[in-house]
């Protein structure tokens, strides 16, 4: 009797330490998950892939999810309040004068109809979804944390004066710490 019951201790003991052991392990695994963030990188100045970005983004927000945009080259058309060009370069005019001046003069990747590829797609997306602008604004009002490329304004000629939405300017360094530090990374091109 007395050997059932040490033996019975012992498989305590032994099931302690395992316990112990388990639960530390875990504490490390947790410190390896990344946090419950997504984080989308927008090359694209496409209207439908801007879209696309947008609405993940609002979803990710309205799963409780803290989400980072990154915009950089031509994705940073899809932010900005419109074309300037008093006081810049001439090669920086020339750019801005090719790129889209904003959110509402995106051209779809796809479909285009020599131009009127996006007054089809409003068209079609009129009582079925929010526009873009409104998917931006939205995004805006819910905490979504905006980041433009710092090499691509310079590149760009863009200013900090010319975004609809409140901005970090920062470089790919910041960029990266973001995406490792996120549960979900989306690159949009």
């Amino acid at each position: 009797m007395q050997a059932v019951m040490e033996k019975d201790n012992l498989s305590e003991i032994d099931l302690s330490s395992r316990i112990s052991v388990l639960e530390n392990e875990l504490i490390q695994v947790k410190k390896q998950v990344p946090e419950n963030k997504v984080s989308i990188v927008v090359l694209s100045g496409d209207f439908d892939k801007a879209v696309a970005a947008f609405f993940m983004a609002n979803g990710a927000i309205g799963m409780g999810m803290e989400v980072t945009m990154f915009f950089t080259f031509w994705g940073c058309s899809v932010i900005k309040k419109g074309r300037k060009l008093k006081g810049k370069k001439f090669s920086h005019k020339l750019i801005n004068l090719m790129l889209p001046a904003n959110s509402k003069s995106l051209a779809p990747s796809k479909m285009s109809f020599g131009g009127l590829g996006r007054t089809f797609f409003n068209h079609v997306m009129k009582g079925q979804m929010s526009s873009l602008e409104e998917q931006i604004e939205l995004a805006v009002e819910c905490g979504v944390k905006f980041q433009v490329c710092s090499p691509s304004l310079g590149m760009m000629g863009f200013d900090d004066d010319e975004w609809k939405v409140p901005i970090d300017v920062c470089g790919v360094a910041a960029m990266y710490e973001t995406a490792l530090n996120a549960r979900t990374s989306y690159f949009i091109s």
